[in-house]
């Protein structure tokens, strides 16, 4: 299971990143291959939703919410199926206390099966390495434009 990760601070409390990551309205303004976000059923642990990227339809889930700190969400589309994981911190001033900066970790796990050639082969996609940069550079001009 190939996994790329990027981390990035924002110029924003961990409170508005929270709540841009969290919202399905804007994902597909940064989320890897999203286009547009329906049928969801809940922004908790268990939520499904239905993603559609480039007028293929795929499925989603939130397997993990931990508020202001934590989000996992597992998307598929055919055989493809990725893990999406979000770790907030807050940043700046001491020790990350009282600073308007938040700290955003993005690791993307392909979830690919076939053996230790086939992670090899994935693990220097320069493809996923650069969705990954993509992903996180958008969502840090989302926010701070916010």
């Amino acid at each position: 299971m190939p996994k790329f990760v990027r981390e990035v601070v924002i110029g924003a409390p961990t409170e508005k990143v929270w709540k841009a990551i969290t919202d399905p309205n804007q994902w597909s303004q940064w989320f890897p291959g999203v286009d547009g976000v329906s049928n969801l059923t809940s922004m908790a642990v268990g939520g499904t939703f239905d993603w559609v990227s480039e007028g293929r339809t795929g499925q989603g889930i939130i397997e993990e919410m931990e508020p202001m700190k934590r989000l996992k969400i597992t998307t598929q589309l055919g055989n493809d199926k990725d893990s999406h994981v979000f770790n907030l911190q807050p940043a700046g001033g001491f020790l990350g206390l009282g600073g308007n900066k938040s700290k955003l970790a993005y690791t993307l796990d392909t979830l690919m099966g076939g053996g230790i050639i086939s992670n090899f082969l994935a693990g220097g996609n320069p493809k996923d390495m650069l969705r990954v940069k993509n992903v996180m550079n958008q969502l840090k001009k989302l926010i701070e434009s916010l």
